[in-house]
């Protein structure tokens, strides 16, 4: 339980979070416009902005656990950090606690990562991957420390990583994509280290949200649904854990992950304000808490 809990709440920013088939040709992919030219993921900053956002996930009506997004974004360059951990009694029973760090430049309005860290610790074991990336946005190497166990690979196949990008690099594209558009529509497609995937958005409409004891945010936000798509790299197991067992779970349910994407005042920027998903456990439930702009 502990790990899906976390896991789902990740999903907030794509994924975040560990999350996962071919593009539809109307959606705007990194596949269909590989110099982003006149596309809609055309990153253009302005201004340079750093927001520090925090995220409060509830399960079953108590808070599981807390996360914080900080997204660093400049004309040339950007960087975004996650971390999560679990809190209260399900921190006590389920000691989860992870960080996701991602930074890389613009070319052309392109987003292309540089280096991309995972680290996760579930009890005592610890799992650190890293990506390495070339200027041009091709992956170079990735290495794994799993406990003793350290693992480097140099050689990718094309269909795993091709036109792909790191899961916060990912979510920021999304974002940018939304913020371009005023509509959630696109897949995005990302690499982990391991496994190939889409990130689908689409529109379920507007909704006027108000500021609460649980979420900070006050504004119109678009409603959207939030599907992950296996294209390479899956095993039969991966279908049955981790993000992918959340997502059927809501299939089978007709509940698909809604994800409310707001724009913050006085920045223009749009973020995940708040996420809903039906799991096996209950409604899984985050709320965008607190804010800060520089």
């Amino acid at each position: 339980m502990g790990k899906t809990i976390g896991k789902s709440s990740l999903a907030l920013f794509a994924m975040t979070v560990a999350a996962y088939m071919a593009i539809p040709a109307a959606q705007a992919s990194y596949d269909q416009y590989p110099d982003l030219s006149a596309s809609s993921l055309r990153y253009a900053v302005k201004t340079k902005r750093k927001l520090d956002l925090h995220y409060s996930v509830y399960a079953g009506g108590f808070e599981a656990l807390h996360a914080t997004l900080v997204m660093n974004l400049d004309k040339r360059a950007y960087g975004l950090k996650v971390k999560a951990e679990t809190q209260g009694l399900i921190g006590d029973l389920f000691p989860w606690q992870a960080s996701y760090i991602t930074t890389g430049h613009t070319q052309h309005g392109m987003l292309v990562p540089s280096v991309y860290t995972a680290r996760n610790t579930w009890r005592k074991n610890e799992k650190i991957t890293e990506m390495d990336y070339g200027p041009n946005g091709r992956i170079l190497k990735s290495t794994t420390q799993d406990g003793d166990k350290t693992t480097v690979k140099r050689d990718f196949k094309a269909t795993l990583t091709r036109h792909t990008l790191d899961m916060l690099t990912g979510v920021l594209a999304m974002l940018q994509s939304v913020k371009n558009t005023d509509s959630c529509a696109g897949a995005f497609p990302v690499f982990d280290g391991k496994r190939r995937f889409n990130i689908v958005l689409k529109n379920d409409g507007e909704e006027m949200l108000k500021s609460s004891s649980y979420s900070d945010y006050r504004g119109m936000a678009l409603r959207c649904t939030l599907t992950v798509q296996p294209v390479a790299g899956f095993s039969k197991e991966d279908q049955k854990r981790g993000w992918l067992a959340v997502q059927h779970h809501t299939e089978a349910h007709h509940m698909l992950p809604t994800l409310w994407l707001g724009r913050l005042k006085g920045t223009g920027q749009v973020v995940p304000v708040k996420m809903e998903i039906a799991s096996e456990f209950g409604a899984v439930v985050a709320h965008l808490s607190n804010s800060n702009a520089d």
